[in-house]
Protein backbone atom coordinates (compact mmCIF):
# COMPACT_ATOMS: atom_id res chain seq x y z
CA UNK A 1 0.00 0.00 0.00
CA UNK A 2 3.05 2.33 0.29
CA UNK A 3 2.81 3.30 -3.36
CA UNK A 4 -0.80 4.51 -2.91
CA UNK A 5 -1.14 8.23 -2.22
CA UNK A 6 -3.10 9.60 0.73
CA UNK A 7 -6.17 10.48 -1.36
CA UNK A 8 -6.49 6.89 -2.59
CA UNK A 9 -6.30 5.60 0.99
CA UNK A 10 -9.00 8.05 2.03
CA UNK A 11 -11.23 7.03 -0.88
CA UNK A 12 -10.87 3.32 -0.13
CA UNK A 13 -11.38 3.67 3.61
CA UNK A 14 -13.93 6.46 3.87
CA UNK A 15 -16.00 6.41 0.67
CA UNK A 16 -18.16 3.29 0.74
CA UNK A 17 -19.92 3.92 -2.58
CA UNK A 18 -16.65 4.48 -4.44
CA UNK A 19 -15.09 1.41 -2.83
CA UNK A 20 -18.04 -0.78 -3.84
CA UNK A 21 -18.09 0.49 -7.43
CA UNK A 22 -14.31 0.15 -7.78
CA UNK A 23 -14.33 -3.43 -6.45
CA UNK A 24 -17.16 -4.32 -8.81
CA UNK A 25 -15.39 -2.79 -11.81
CA UNK A 26 -12.13 -4.54 -10.88
CA UNK A 27 -13.63 -8.04 -10.73
CA UNK A 28 -15.72 -7.31 -13.85
CA UNK A 29 -12.62 -6.36 -15.81
CA UNK A 30 -10.77 -9.44 -14.58
CA UNK A 31 -13.72 -11.54 -15.73
CA UNK A 32 -13.62 -9.79 -19.10
CA UNK A 33 -9.94 -10.63 -19.49
CA UNK A 34 -10.70 -14.28 -18.72
CA UNK A 35 -13.48 -14.22 -21.33
CA UNK A 36 -11.24 -12.59 -23.94
CA UNK A 37 -8.83 -15.49 -23.53
CA UNK A 38 -11.43 -18.26 -23.30
CA UNK A 39 -13.69 -17.46 -26.26
CA UNK A 40 -11.08 -17.75 -29.03
CA UNK A 41 -9.44 -20.66 -27.18
CA UNK A 42 -12.60 -22.75 -27.12
CA UNK A 43 -13.24 -21.87 -30.77
CA UNK A 44 -9.81 -23.11 -31.84
CA UNK A 45 -9.32 -26.13 -29.57
CA UNK A 46 -12.84 -27.49 -29.14
CA UNK A 47 -14.78 -26.31 -32.18
CA UNK A 48 -11.84 -26.30 -34.64
CA UNK A 49 -13.03 -22.96 -36.00
CA UNK A 50 -11.56 -21.34 -39.09
CA UNK A 51 -9.47 -18.18 -38.92
CA UNK A 52 -12.45 -16.17 -40.16
CA UNK A 53 -14.66 -17.53 -37.39
CA UNK A 54 -12.05 -16.74 -34.73
CA UNK A 55 -11.75 -13.22 -36.15
CA UNK A 56 -15.54 -12.88 -36.03
CA UNK A 57 -15.54 -13.73 -32.31
CA UNK A 58 -13.11 -10.88 -31.64
CA UNK A 59 -14.92 -8.47 -33.95
CA UNK A 60 -18.38 -8.88 -32.40
CA UNK A 61 -16.95 -7.89 -29.02
CA UNK A 62 -15.58 -4.67 -30.49
CA UNK A 63 -18.35 -3.63 -32.90
CA UNK A 64 -20.77 -2.60 -30.10
CA UNK A 65 -18.35 0.17 -29.10
CA UNK A 66 -18.90 1.80 -32.49
CA UNK A 67 -22.61 1.02 -32.81
CA UNK A 68 -23.89 1.45 -29.26
CA UNK A 69 -21.66 3.90 -27.37
CA UNK A 70 -23.96 6.85 -28.06
CA UNK A 71 -27.04 4.82 -27.13
CA UNK A 72 -25.31 3.83 -23.91
CA UNK A 73 -24.77 7.49 -23.13
CA UNK A 74 -28.51 8.17 -23.44
CA UNK A 75 -29.39 5.22 -21.20
CA UNK A 76 -26.87 6.19 -18.54
CA UNK A 77 -28.10 9.79 -18.46
CA UNK A 78 -31.73 8.71 -18.03
CA UNK A 79 -31.51 5.85 -15.54
CA UNK A 80 -29.83 5.28 -12.17
CA UNK A 81 -26.33 3.82 -12.64
CA UNK A 82 -27.11 1.00 -10.22
CA UNK A 83 -29.61 -0.49 -12.67
CA UNK A 84 -27.18 -0.41 -15.60
CA UNK A 85 -24.27 -1.82 -13.59
CA UNK A 86 -26.37 -4.71 -12.27
CA UNK A 87 -28.12 -5.65 -15.53
CA UNK A 88 -24.92 -5.63 -17.60
CA UNK A 89 -23.04 -7.69 -15.00
CA UNK A 90 -25.85 -10.27 -14.91
CA UNK A 91 -25.88 -10.44 -18.73
CA UNK A 92 -22.14 -11.13 -19.00
CA UNK A 93 -22.12 -13.64 -16.17
CA UNK A 94 -25.10 -15.51 -17.65
CA UNK A 95 -23.50 -15.64 -21.11
CA UNK A 96 -20.33 -17.20 -19.71
CA UNK A 97 -22.21 -19.61 -17.43
CA UNK A 98 -24.31 -20.86 -20.34
CA UNK A 99 -21.19 -21.44 -22.44
CA UNK A 100 -19.63 -23.46 -19.61
CA UNK A 101 -22.81 -25.51 -19.27
CA UNK A 102 -23.00 -26.12 -23.02
CA UNK A 103 -19.36 -27.19 -23.12
CA UNK A 104 -19.88 -29.59 -20.19
CA UNK A 105 -22.84 -31.21 -21.93
CA UNK A 106 -21.02 -31.41 -25.29
CA UNK A 107 -23.53 -29.11 -26.97
CA UNK A 108 -21.33 -26.09 -27.66
CA UNK A 109 -21.44 -24.56 -31.17
CA UNK A 110 -19.61 -21.71 -32.88
CA UNK A 111 -22.91 -19.82 -33.10
CA UNK A 112 -23.28 -19.93 -29.31
CA UNK A 113 -19.76 -18.58 -28.85
CA UNK A 114 -20.36 -15.73 -31.32
CA UNK A 115 -23.68 -14.81 -29.65
CA UNK A 116 -22.05 -14.89 -26.21
CA UNK A 117 -19.21 -12.67 -27.48
CA UNK A 118 -21.77 -10.19 -28.83
CA UNK A 119 -23.66 -10.15 -25.52
CA UNK A 120 -20.46 -9.62 -23.54
CA UNK A 121 -19.27 -6.86 -25.88
CA UNK A 122 -22.61 -5.05 -25.78
CA UNK A 123 -22.97 -5.27 -22.01
CA UNK A 124 -19.39 -4.06 -21.54
CA UNK A 125 -20.10 -0.87 -23.50
CA UNK A 126 -23.04 0.04 -21.26
CA UNK A 127 -21.17 -0.98 -18.09
CA UNK A 128 -18.08 1.10 -18.85
CA UNK A 129 -20.07 4.22 -19.76
CA UNK A 130 -22.11 3.85 -16.55
CA UNK A 131 -19.01 3.28 -14.40
CA UNK A 132 -17.03 6.21 -15.79
CA UNK A 133 -20.06 8.52 -15.57
CA UNK A 134 -20.65 7.55 -11.93
CA UNK A 135 -17.16 8.27 -10.52
CA UNK A 136 -17.47 12.10 -10.58
CA UNK A 137 -20.77 11.78 -8.68
CA UNK A 138 -19.05 9.84 -5.88
CA UNK A 139 -15.80 11.72 -5.29
CA UNK A 140 -14.76 15.39 -5.04
CA UNK A 141 -13.28 16.99 -8.16
CA UNK A 142 -9.76 17.14 -6.72
CA UNK A 143 -9.91 13.40 -5.91
CA UNK A 144 -10.93 12.31 -9.43
CA UNK A 145 -7.32 11.82 -10.67
CA UNK A 146 -6.56 9.54 -7.69
CA UNK A 147 -9.76 7.56 -8.31
CA UNK A 148 -8.91 7.15 -11.98
CA UNK A 149 -5.31 6.26 -11.16
CA UNK A 150 -6.58 3.40 -9.02
CA UNK A 151 -8.92 2.34 -11.83
CA UNK A 152 -6.10 2.39 -14.39
CA UNK A 153 -3.88 0.41 -12.01
CA UNK A 154 -6.40 -2.39 -11.56
CA UNK A 155 -7.01 -2.33 -15.33
CA UNK A 156 -3.28 -2.88 -15.91
CA UNK A 157 -3.11 -5.69 -13.35
CA UNK A 158 -6.07 -7.44 -15.00
CA UNK A 159 -4.46 -7.16 -18.42
CA UNK A 160 -1.29 -8.71 -17.06
CA UNK A 161 -2.81 -11.35 -14.77
CA UNK A 162 -6.06 -12.21 -16.55
CA UNK A 163 -4.68 -14.24 -19.47
CA UNK A 164 -2.10 -15.90 -17.21
CA UNK A 165 -4.78 -16.92 -14.70
CA UNK A 166 -7.02 -18.18 -17.50
CA UNK A 167 -4.22 -20.30 -18.94
CA UNK A 168 -3.45 -21.74 -15.49
CA UNK A 169 -7.11 -22.55 -14.78
CA UNK A 170 -7.67 -24.17 -18.17
CA UNK A 171 -4.58 -26.33 -17.70
CA UNK A 172 -5.52 -27.38 -14.16
CA UNK A 173 -9.33 -27.58 -14.24
CA UNK A 174 -10.47 -27.50 -17.89
CA UNK A 175 -12.64 -25.09 -19.86
CA UNK A 176 -16.00 -25.50 -18.12
CA UNK A 177 -14.71 -24.74 -14.58
CA UNK A 178 -12.78 -21.77 -15.98
CA UNK A 179 -15.98 -20.45 -17.56
CA UNK A 180 -17.58 -20.83 -14.13
CA UNK A 181 -14.81 -18.76 -12.51
CA UNK A 182 -15.25 -16.03 -15.14
CA UNK A 183 -19.02 -16.03 -14.54
CA UNK A 184 -18.41 -15.80 -10.78
CA UNK A 185 -16.45 -12.57 -11.35
CA UNK A 186 -19.62 -10.99 -12.73
CA UNK A 187 -21.62 -12.27 -9.77
CA UNK A 188 -19.24 -10.21 -7.64
CA UNK A 189 -19.70 -7.21 -9.94
CA UNK A 190 -23.48 -7.61 -9.67
CA UNK A 191 -23.37 -7.56 -5.88
CA UNK A 192 -21.13 -4.50 -5.86
CA UNK A 193 -23.41 -2.66 -8.27
CA UNK A 194 -26.47 -3.55 -6.18
CA UNK A 195 -24.90 -1.83 -3.15
CA UNK A 196 -24.85 1.52 -4.99
CA UNK A 197 -28.13 2.98 -3.71
CA UNK A 198 -27.47 6.69 -3.14
CA UNK A 199 -26.75 7.81 -6.72
CA UNK A 200 -29.85 8.78 -8.69
CA UNK A 201 -30.37 9.48 -12.36
CA UNK A 202 -29.56 13.12 -13.25
CA UNK A 203 -32.38 15.44 -14.18
CA UNK A 204 -32.16 15.26 -17.97
CA UNK A 205 -34.28 17.61 -20.12
CA UNK A 206 -37.01 15.66 -21.86
CA UNK A 207 -36.13 15.14 -25.52
CA UNK A 208 -35.88 12.29 -28.01
CA UNK A 209 -32.98 9.87 -27.94
CA UNK A 210 -31.66 11.19 -31.28
CA UNK A 211 -31.71 14.77 -29.98
CA UNK A 212 -29.92 13.65 -26.83
CA UNK A 213 -27.23 11.89 -28.87
CA UNK A 214 -26.82 14.92 -31.11
CA UNK A 215 -26.61 17.20 -28.09
CA UNK A 216 -23.88 15.07 -26.55
CA UNK A 217 -21.84 15.03 -29.75
CA UNK A 218 -22.19 18.79 -30.23
CA UNK A 219 -21.32 19.46 -26.61
CA UNK A 220 -18.20 17.29 -26.74
CA UNK A 221 -16.96 18.77 -30.00
CA UNK A 222 -17.81 22.41 -29.22
CA UNK A 223 -15.62 22.63 -26.11
CA UNK A 224 -11.95 23.05 -26.97
CA UNK A 225 -10.54 21.01 -24.03
CA UNK A 226 -12.83 18.02 -24.70
CA UNK A 227 -12.23 18.25 -28.44
CA UNK A 228 -8.46 18.33 -28.00
CA UNK A 229 -8.49 15.38 -25.59
CA UNK A 230 -10.80 13.41 -27.87
CA UNK A 231 -8.62 14.05 -30.92
CA UNK A 232 -5.40 13.17 -29.08
CA UNK A 233 -6.92 9.95 -27.72
CA UNK A 234 -8.16 8.92 -31.16
CA UNK A 235 -4.80 9.60 -32.82
CA UNK A 236 -2.90 7.84 -30.05
CA UNK A 237 -5.09 4.74 -30.10
CA UNK A 238 -4.85 4.56 -33.88
CA UNK A 239 -1.05 4.59 -33.73
CA UNK A 240 -0.86 2.26 -30.70
CA UNK A 241 -2.95 -0.39 -32.48
CA UNK A 242 -1.17 0.17 -35.79
CA UNK A 243 2.23 -0.21 -34.09
CA UNK A 244 1.17 -3.34 -32.22
CA UNK A 245 -0.03 -4.98 -35.45
CA UNK A 246 3.23 -4.17 -37.22
CA UNK A 247 5.29 -5.24 -34.21
CA UNK A 248 3.70 -8.68 -34.06
CA UNK A 249 4.63 -9.27 -37.71
CA UNK A 250 8.07 -7.68 -37.33
CA UNK A 251 9.00 -9.60 -34.18
CA UNK A 252 7.86 -12.97 -35.51
CA UNK A 253 9.09 -12.78 -39.10
CA UNK A 254 12.12 -10.50 -39.04
CA UNK A 255 13.42 -10.88 -35.49
CA UNK A 256 12.50 -14.57 -35.25
CA UNK A 257 11.12 -14.25 -31.71
CA UNK A 258 8.88 -16.98 -30.37
CA UNK A 259 5.26 -16.39 -29.37
CA UNK A 260 6.28 -16.68 -25.72
CA UNK A 261 8.95 -14.00 -26.11
CA UNK A 262 6.57 -11.67 -27.95
CA UNK A 263 3.91 -12.15 -25.28
CA UNK A 264 6.47 -11.45 -22.57
CA UNK A 265 7.59 -8.22 -24.24
CA UNK A 266 4.04 -6.90 -24.58
CA UNK A 267 2.86 -8.20 -21.22
CA UNK A 268 5.71 -6.58 -19.29
CA UNK A 269 4.51 -3.26 -20.69
CA UNK A 270 1.55 -3.54 -18.33
CA UNK A 271 4.00 -3.08 -15.44
CA UNK A 272 4.81 0.39 -16.73
CA UNK A 273 1.10 1.15 -17.04
CA UNK A 274 0.52 -0.06 -13.48
CA UNK A 275 3.24 2.15 -12.01
CA UNK A 276 2.17 5.13 -14.12
CA UNK A 277 -1.43 4.75 -12.97
CA UNK A 278 -0.47 4.74 -9.29
CA UNK A 279 1.86 7.74 -9.45
CA UNK A 280 0.00 9.90 -12.01
CA UNK A 281 -1.92 11.96 -9.44
CA UNK A 282 1.28 12.51 -7.46
CA UNK A 283 3.19 13.62 -10.57
CA UNK A 284 0.34 15.94 -11.57
CA UNK A 285 0.39 17.52 -8.11
CA UNK A 286 4.16 18.06 -8.16
CA UNK A 287 4.30 19.41 -11.73
CA UNK A 288 1.06 20.44 -13.46
CA UNK A 289 -1.92 18.70 -15.03
CA UNK A 290 -0.99 20.14 -18.44
CA UNK A 291 2.59 18.91 -18.32
CA UNK A 292 1.51 15.46 -17.17
CA UNK A 293 -1.02 15.19 -20.00
CA UNK A 294 1.27 16.38 -22.77
CA UNK A 295 4.38 14.68 -21.41
CA UNK A 296 2.57 11.38 -21.03
CA UNK A 297 1.61 11.18 -24.70
CA UNK A 298 5.09 12.14 -25.93
CA UNK A 299 6.67 9.62 -23.57
CA UNK A 300 4.33 6.89 -24.84
CA UNK A 301 5.30 7.59 -28.45
CA UNK A 302 9.00 7.84 -27.66
CA UNK A 303 8.84 4.48 -25.87
CA UNK A 304 7.57 2.71 -28.97
CA UNK A 305 10.12 4.46 -31.17
CA UNK A 306 12.81 2.77 -29.04
CA UNK A 307 11.76 -0.56 -30.61
CA UNK A 308 13.23 0.02 -34.11
CA UNK A 309 16.18 1.89 -32.57
CA UNK A 310 17.08 -1.11 -30.40
CA UNK A 311 16.95 -3.48 -33.37
CA UNK A 312 19.62 -1.47 -35.19
CA UNK A 313 22.25 -2.92 -32.85
CA UNK A 314 23.43 -6.52 -33.04
CA UNK A 315 22.24 -7.88 -29.69
CA UNK A 316 21.72 -11.31 -28.23
CA UNK A 317 18.18 -12.61 -27.91
CA UNK A 318 18.02 -12.15 -24.13
CA UNK A 319 19.27 -8.56 -24.25
CA UNK A 320 17.04 -7.79 -27.23
CA UNK A 321 13.93 -9.08 -25.48
CA UNK A 322 14.83 -7.14 -22.31
CA UNK A 323 15.28 -3.87 -24.21
CA UNK A 324 12.10 -4.38 -26.22
CA UNK A 325 10.23 -5.02 -22.97
CA UNK A 326 11.72 -1.81 -21.53
CA UNK A 327 10.40 0.10 -24.54
CA UNK A 328 6.89 -1.17 -23.87
CA UNK A 329 7.26 -0.35 -20.16
CA UNK A 330 8.07 3.27 -21.06
CA UNK A 331 5.11 3.30 -23.45
CA UNK A 332 2.75 1.90 -20.83
CA UNK A 333 3.92 4.44 -18.24
CA UNK A 334 3.28 7.34 -20.63
CA UNK A 335 -0.12 6.04 -21.71
CA UNK A 336 -1.17 5.71 -18.06
CA UNK A 337 -0.18 9.31 -17.27
CA UNK A 338 -2.28 10.58 -20.15
CA UNK A 339 -5.24 8.30 -19.48
CA UNK A 340 -5.60 9.19 -15.81
CA UNK A 341 -5.92 12.91 -16.46
CA UNK A 342 -7.75 12.64 -19.78
CA UNK A 343 -10.49 10.56 -18.12
CA UNK A 344 -10.49 12.86 -15.07
CA UNK A 345 -11.03 15.95 -17.23
CA UNK A 346 -13.70 14.20 -19.26
CA UNK A 347 -15.52 13.50 -16.01
CA UNK A 348 -14.94 16.90 -14.38
CA UNK A 349 -15.83 19.27 -17.22
CA UNK A 350 -19.41 18.31 -18.25
CA UNK A 351 -22.47 19.05 -16.08
CA UNK A 352 -24.04 16.00 -14.47
CA UNK A 353 -26.82 15.58 -17.04
CA UNK A 354 -24.24 15.43 -19.88
CA UNK A 355 -21.79 12.97 -18.28
CA UNK A 356 -23.14 9.88 -20.02
CA UNK A 357 -23.40 11.55 -23.42
CA UNK A 358 -19.89 13.03 -23.23
CA UNK A 359 -18.39 9.75 -22.01
CA UNK A 360 -20.07 7.86 -24.85
CA UNK A 361 -19.10 10.43 -27.51
CA UNK A 362 -15.50 10.48 -26.33
CA UNK A 363 -15.22 6.70 -26.27
CA UNK A 364 -16.72 6.45 -29.75
CA UNK A 365 -13.98 8.64 -31.24
CA UNK A 366 -11.14 7.43 -29.00
CA UNK A 367 -11.82 3.71 -29.42
CA UNK A 368 -13.33 3.83 -32.91
CA UNK A 369 -9.84 4.31 -34.38
CA UNK A 370 -8.62 0.94 -33.09
CA UNK A 371 -9.86 -1.18 -36.02
CA UNK A 372 -8.54 1.46 -38.45
CA UNK A 373 -5.14 1.22 -36.80
CA UNK A 374 -5.14 -2.57 -37.04
CA UNK A 375 -6.02 -2.49 -40.74
CA UNK A 376 -3.47 0.25 -41.44
CA UNK A 377 -0.73 -1.70 -39.67
CA UNK A 378 -1.38 -4.78 -41.77
CA UNK A 379 -1.52 -2.78 -44.99
CA UNK A 380 1.72 -0.92 -44.23
CA UNK A 381 3.49 -4.19 -43.41
CA UNK A 382 2.43 -5.64 -46.74
CA UNK A 383 3.29 -2.50 -48.70
CA UNK A 384 6.59 -1.50 -47.07
CA UNK A 385 7.69 -4.57 -45.18
CA UNK A 386 7.42 -4.77 -41.41
CA UNK A 387 10.95 -3.37 -40.87
CA UNK A 388 10.18 -0.12 -42.68
CA UNK A 389 6.59 0.07 -41.49
CA UNK A 390 7.59 0.03 -37.84
CA UNK A 391 9.76 3.12 -38.42
CA UNK A 392 6.99 4.91 -40.30
CA UNK A 393 4.41 4.26 -37.59
CA UNK A 394 6.81 5.12 -34.76
CA UNK A 395 7.84 8.47 -36.29
CA UNK A 396 4.23 9.30 -37.18
CA UNK A 397 3.13 8.58 -33.61
CA UNK A 398 5.84 10.85 -32.22
CA UNK A 399 4.67 13.67 -34.51
CA UNK A 400 0.98 13.45 -33.55
CA UNK A 401 1.89 13.13 -29.86
CA UNK A 402 2.56 16.89 -29.85
CA UNK A 403 -1.08 17.71 -30.63
CA UNK A 404 -1.85 18.80 -27.06
CA UNK A 405 1.14 21.15 -27.09
CA UNK A 406 -1.09 23.52 -29.08
CA UNK A 407 -4.06 23.15 -26.71
CA UNK A 408 -4.95 25.52 -23.85
CA UNK A 409 -4.81 22.42 -21.65
CA UNK A 410 -1.01 22.57 -21.92
CA UNK A 411 -0.90 25.52 -19.50
CA UNK A 412 -3.40 24.13 -16.97
CA UNK A 413 -1.86 23.87 -13.51
CA UNK A 414 -4.56 21.96 -11.62
CA UNK A 415 -7.61 19.91 -12.49
CA UNK A 416 -9.86 22.77 -11.34
CA UNK A 417 -8.08 25.20 -13.64
CA UNK A 418 -8.24 22.76 -16.55
CA UNK A 419 -11.92 22.26 -15.80
CA UNK A 420 -12.49 26.03 -15.96
CA UNK A 421 -11.10 26.03 -19.51
CA UNK A 422 -14.31 24.24 -20.56
CA UNK A 423 -16.32 27.32 -21.46
CA UNK A 424 -19.71 27.15 -23.11
CA UNK A 425 -19.28 28.68 -26.57
CA UNK A 426 -20.71 32.18 -26.65
CA UNK A 427 -21.87 32.17 -23.03
CA UNK A 428 -18.75 33.11 -21.10
CA UNK A 429 -19.69 30.60 -18.38
CA UNK A 430 -17.62 27.70 -17.22
CA UNK A 431 -19.17 24.31 -17.51
CA UNK A 432 -21.08 23.42 -14.39
CA UNK A 433 -20.29 26.78 -12.77
CA UNK A 434 -21.61 30.35 -12.93
CA UNK A 435 -18.32 32.23 -12.63
CA UNK A 436 -16.16 33.49 -15.52
CA UNK A 437 -13.21 31.38 -16.53
CA UNK A 438 -9.95 32.73 -15.12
Amino acid sequence: MAILDDEVRVLLKGNRDFRNVWVGESVAHFGTQLANFLLPLVAVTTLHASGTEVGLISAVQFIPIVLLSLVAGVVVDRHPPRRTLVITSVARGAALALLGLAHATRGLTITQVVVAAAVIGTATVFYEVAYQSTIPKLVPVDSIPSANGLHQATYSVSQLAGPAAAGFLVGRTGLSPTFAVAAACFVGATLSGALLRDVKAPGVPRQSALRTIGSGLRYTWSLRPLRDLCTQAGLSNLHEQCFLTVFLIFAARELGLSGTAIGLVIGVGSVGALVGSLVAARIGARTTVGRTLTGGVVLAAAGLLLVPLVVVFDLGVVVLVALLALAFVVNGFGVALFNVFAVSLRQAIPPEHQLGAVTASYRLVALGTLPVGALAGGALSDALGAGRAIWVVGVSYLCVSFWLMFSPLRSATTLEQARALGVRPGSGETVGEQTPAP
